[in-house]
């Protein structure tokens, strides 16, 4: 304890006690140290005591029952080889990958029915809009036009991915409109998140491949992670085909593909 001394003063009494500037500083530094202290203790408990989903809210739905889907495919079903894409619909590289190289894949491998293609959504955390994207290409698919809504989404991702914006569905349903979906359909089945479940479903299934990343490419017995350019993966497709089986004879004789797409186009 800081010394007291007993000092006359001006008008004072002998005997009155009168406190040091040294006790004067000290005792409101210690009042400055308990102010902070009381401040620090109210935050923690705020920290330990909040909801988590004040911190993120996790996009996956447990209450949803599950839902059997196994992605989307485009090409023929008598195809010698099936090769399985997961993919992000808000991922920089799938949207490099989808506009470059993936149009001459499904022209010349897709197409001519030596490849049936298949996709399963990955809706990454660290893109705040791509589960609202994946919503709405399933949306699109309950009207027959998952790939036309997949290739628009790829060669928009600028203009509704998070960097652009915070709300995406206004984007995200005017793309609808503009590929002739129903829109009444499509925008309530995107308000009530109708395809939560089935979207779920595909994250699963990715999780279970233990992927990585986006895309991933699983070809025949190969699982390979990475974008890469049209000649790359023809190498790779070319090896495949090597090994795979001879193309079966669809009924009637046709082995060309039964659900073909034109070369994606870059721009909205």
């Amino acid at each position: 304890m800081a010394k007291e001394r007993m000092e006359p003063g001006r008008g004072r009494k002998p005997g009155v006690v009168k406190a040091s500037k040294s006790s004067t500083s000290n005792r409101a530094f210690y009042v400055l140290i308990a102010a902070v202290a009381v401040v620090g203790i109210a935050a923690l408990t705020y920290q330990s005591t909040r909801p988590k989903d004040a911190v993120r809210t996790s996009p996956i739905d447990s209450s949803l029952p599950p839902v059997q889907s196994s992605g989307y495919t485009v090409g023929s079903a008598n195809a010698p080889l099936e090769v399985t894409e997961f993919g992000d619909f808000e991922c920089p590289a799938c949207g490099n990958f989808s506009t470059l190289a993936e149009p001459d894949i499904r022209k010349r491998y897709v197409n001519t029915g030596k490849v049936l293609w298949r996709f399963i959504d990955f809706p990454l955390s660290g893109h705040k809009n791509t589960w609202p994207a994946s919503r709405a290409a399933a949306c699109a698919d309950e009207q027959g036009k998952f790939w036309e809504y997949h290739d628009a989404l790829y060669q928009t991702q600028d203009q509704w991915n998070g960097e652009a914006t915070d709300n995406p569905d206004k984007f995200l349903k005017q793309l609808g409109k503009q590929l002739g979906l129903n829109t009444t359909q499509f925008d309530q089945c995107a308000d009530t998140k109708k395809t939560q479940a089935k979207v779920q479903a595909h994250y699963t299934l990715a999780t279970q491949r233990n992927v990585q990343q986006t895309p991933t490419f699983v070809v025949g017995d190969q699982q390979m992670a990475g974008a890469m350019s049209y000649d790359q993966f023809a190498k790779v497709l070319d090896a495949a085909l090597a090994k795979a089986p001879a193309v079966k004879a669809a009924p009637g004789g046709d082995t060309a593909a039964k659900t073909s797409l034109p070369a994606t186009k870059k721009g909205p």
